[in-house]
């Protein structure tokens, strides 16, 4: 009996059938797995929209194929990014969304948040032809991973500020039954035995109708446990030590099921048909993360008196272990995600059409504990009776809710005339609807506001969703976006080629913004605004030059957009809220890159390297208004900015057997002006208004100084099979944790307020696999030495400590896959 449920995996996909898009698929070789175990290299995209080797690709594009990706354990995209140099994300685990950094791009906290609508990325997602406001979706019956460095505009429109990462799954294939079946089965240190399995089926149907299908369960057991009360908390029951049932052992699983069908129709050699369902269900429960004793608290307990070596939150020791956190209130998120897709691709002669049209729905709400913010409650109200948090044995938490949901459709022409000129033109049109809500409760609230007050919020706002809470934010969005893009090619000469592109767009985004604070301190507000924008217009300029045969030098000059936006500040009193700091304009990106790729020692050495710099115009940062204490968190567009950086892979063949296999990556960036913006109209010498300064030569920080990954690789062909083993390294440098900010002291000089360093660390990774026809076995663990290093945080301290995220623990596992062909 498999280990997940079939009958119900089933039931999620019976529904439509729909699409994704290749343009120009790859035929899938009939090769076994011994074959594929020793080449893993050779891969073709088509990030260009024409199918082509990476290596030939005049620019920085990374492929990872199936067989690697399995190889190294990659499969979701939080995996992805650790194994990348270029793009950094903390780790925060299954419960939270990432804040990402590309090329030095980001001005996000390094953090984890309940709150997504202040994860801003500056990365575009797209599975297949389809454009994604995020990327949830687990690698699985993938064909492979294409990673496009340098904002990629043009064909790939809004978001790709900074690159774009694309899943390309399998189709369904008429040219015979295959049967694919892999399972993992690790355990983390201090954790449960957990596993991830998935199967695949491809069934011809006849000689021009094929049916694929996916199914995969994951049961990830955690390894963090849970205490309900802060270990120095003494004044009653509720705060002592840990009564039974105050304890949860392994409180950071996960559970996600997943399944994809797809029918593939092809009549003829010019013409073909597919339409594809994905559904998938994830709960990731609790945080992953161990919690620090508050700092006072620690200075108390352990140097009374005496001087305290304490002075940082990220200093102070742990409550109990690496492997355990205090939470007094249970935490999850639920996410939804479907897709229903239909792509076609004919060959109409003179050139190729490739049209996708694509309905997704993505879902995602949960709980948080609110312990550490609710002090804005316990403090305020603490001279309500029953009310202040020495009175009560309850604490804050927060409720979120968050949906997306669009159209997507894309249809493209790619000429196939051979000559000195080629193009590829096409038409896109987006419509996705947002809609961000969260609730700060604090139980006992309401019977407070009687007692106290006489205010019953319950009577006063009958329609409220849930009782005690004191603030709820729904933030709303219809953005709708139609563009028309194409690019031409010219080859000048036999080794000279130029590219130019452009993309022409209209857009509108339509936002409604719900604030209430039944208190009446914030009120209640319900304001639309809409926000347009007509012939924008984004360009490109690509020319590769071909050294030899197999070396390629290339210039590229590109740009990219991302959408604008409405804050939800308030007006106060006779101050009113302006109208740059309200609603934020998109931001752009120009970068100029400087690359190389090569293959030398009669094909046994490969390198390429890409030098750039991108100039961000009108860069989108986070801010903040105050109101009475009550921060409201919003985004404005802050001075320009620019990156720097360089990028390098190479590859070596040392013998048959032995391959080594490195890449680098070095960012850096910074605001290159000053630029102040206040929340209110009139200037910073008006009486009350909340402005903000930013700084030339402030770092953006998220992006750690070098990384670099190293892996020696050794395969050797045993008996009817092959052997295949790895050691891999990974370093990440020294990275800020936020943004690097400065201010002027009393003379009037700029000082850093730089934020904590995460320091440098290196994990070591191995693997190896045994293949024999139609089977294969691999026997894997994670970060061998068990390196302990901090990676982000939840929560900024207050008066009950602090929450640090590591990296995970020492992983074993071993995994088992068979393909029938």
């Amino acid at each position: 009996m498999l280990p997940f449920n079939i009958r119900k995996s089933a039931l999620l996909i019976t529904a439509a059938l729909f699409t994704n898009q290749a343009y120009a698929e790859e035929q899938a070789p009939e090769t076994s797995l011994k074959d594929e175990a020793k080449d893993m290299e050779v891969i073709e995209v088509t990030s260009l929209g024409r199918e082509s080797l990476a290596s030939k690709v005049p620019m920085n594009v990374t492929a990872i194929g199936a067989e690697e990706l399995r190889t190294k354990g990659i499969t979701n995209i939080k995996d992805l990014f650790a194994d990348s140099v270029e793009i950094s994300a903390p780790g925060n685990g299954a419960r939270f969304n990432q804040s990402v950094t590309v090329r030095g791009l980001n001005v996000s906290a390094v953090r984890a948040t309940n709150l997504t609508y202040f994860e801003r990325s500056t990365l575009a997602y797209y599975l297949d032809a389809t454009s994604l406001p995020q990327l949830g979706y687990r690698i699985k019956d993938v064909e492979r991973v294409e990673t496009l460095l340098g904002p990629q505009g043009t064909l790939y429109g809004g978001g790709s500020l900074g690159g774009t990462v694309r899943y390309i799954t399998n189709k369904p294939d008429v040219d015979g039954f295959t049967f694919d079946f892999n399972t993992s089965i690790y355990q983390v240190k201090e954790g449960s035995l957990s596993h991830d399995t998935d199967m695949t089926f491809n069934v011809p149907l006849s000689d021009t109708l094929a049916v694929r299908a996916n199914f995969s369960r994951l049961d990830d057991n955690g390894y963090v446990d849970r205490y309900k009360q802060a270990i120095w908390w003494e004044e009653d029951e509720y705060r002592k030590g840990s009564p039974e049932g105050q304890f949860f052992e392994d409180d950071d699983w996960e559970e996600t099921t997943s399944g994809r069908i797809q029918v593939k129709w092809t009549p003829s050699d010019e013409f073909d048909i597919n339409f594809s369902y994905i559904k998938q269900e994830q709960t990731a429960h609790g945080t992953t993360a161990a919690s620090r004793w508050d700092v006072a608290e620690a200075c108390e307990a352990f140097y009374s008196g005496t001087d305290c070596p304490y002075q940082e939150r990220e200093g102070a020791p742990l409550q109990y272990d690496r492997y355990t956190l205090q939470r007094a209130h249970e935490e999850f998120t639920d996410r939804d995600f479907e897709m229903s897709s239909v792509e076609l691709n004919w060959d109409i002669g003179f050139a190729t059409i490739t049209s996708s049209t694509a309905y997704y729905d993505q879902t995602s709400d949960g709980q948080g504990d609110y312990l550490n913010y609710g002090v804005l409650y316990y403090n305020v109200f603490a001279g309500i009776p029953g009310l202040g948090f020495n009175d009560t044995n309850e604490s804050a938490y927060v409720l979120y809710d968050n949906s997306y949901s669009g159209i997507e459709h894309e249809t493209r022409l790619t000429s196939n005339i051979n000559g000195d000129w080629s193009w590829i033109a096409g038409i896109y049109y987006s419509d996705r609807e947002s809609s961000l809500k969260f609730w700060e409760v604090y139980p006992t609230l309401d019977q407070a506001m009687i007692d106290a007050w006489g205010f019953d919020p319950v009577e006063a706002y009958p329609e409220r969703q849930y009782i005690d809470s004191g603030y709820f934010e729904d933030i709303n969005s219809n953005y709708k976006e139609i563009a028309l893009y194409g690019e031409l090619n010219y080859q000048i000469t036999e080794k000279l080629m130029l590219t130019a592109g452009a993309r022409v767009f209209n857009w509108e985004d339509t936002n409604n913004r719900n604030i209430s604070d039944y208190t009446g301190w914030l009120g209640v507000d319900d304001k639309t605004t809409t926000n347009k924008g007509t012939g924008e217009s984004i360009f490109k300029f690509n020319a590769a030059y071909t050294l030899t045969d197999d070396q390629l030098a290339y210039f590229t000059a590109s740009q990219g957009f991302r959408r604008g936006g409405t804050n939800s500040y308030r007006d106060d009193g006779d101050l009113i809220v302006s109208e740059e700091a309200q609603v934020f304009q998109p931001d752009e990106t120009t970068n100029y890159e400087l690359g190389y790729k090569g293959t030398m020692l009669d094909g046994d050495f490969y390198f390429q390297a890409a030098v750039y710099m991108i100039e961000w115009a009108g860069t989108q940062t986070y801010n903040s208004q105050s109101l009475f204490g009550f921060p409201l968190n919003g985004t404005n567009n802050g001075p320009d900015s620019e990156s720097k950086g360089v990028e390098l892979h190479a590859r070596y063949n040392i013998t048959d057997n032995w391959t080594v296999k490195w890449a680098a990556a070095n960012a850096s960036a910074e605001f290159v002006e000053t630029k102040s913006v206040c929340i209110f109209e009139g200037d910073e010498n008006t009486p009350g208004n909340q402005c903000r300064t930013w700084y030339e030569g402030g770092e953006l920080g998220g992006t750690p100084d070098w990384r670099h990954n190293l892996s020696v690789n050794y395969y050797q062909e045993i008996g009817d099979g092959a052997l295949d083993a790895s050691i891999r390294a990974r370093y990440v440098g020294e990275l800020y944790s936020d943004r690097v900010d400065t201010a002027p002291d009393e003379n009037g000089d700029l000082i850093e307020y730089p934020p904590f360093k995460f320091e440098s660390y290196t994990i070591f990774d191995a693997s190896i696999s045994y293949a024999m026809d139609n089977w294969k076995v691999t026997g894997w663990v994670d970060n061998i030495t068990n390196e302990d290093a901090q990676t982000s945080y939840h929560f900024d301290g207050g008066p009950f400590g602090y929450n640090t995220i590591y990296v995970t623990p020492r992983t074993v596992g071993i995994n088992f896959s068979y393909n029938y062909f």
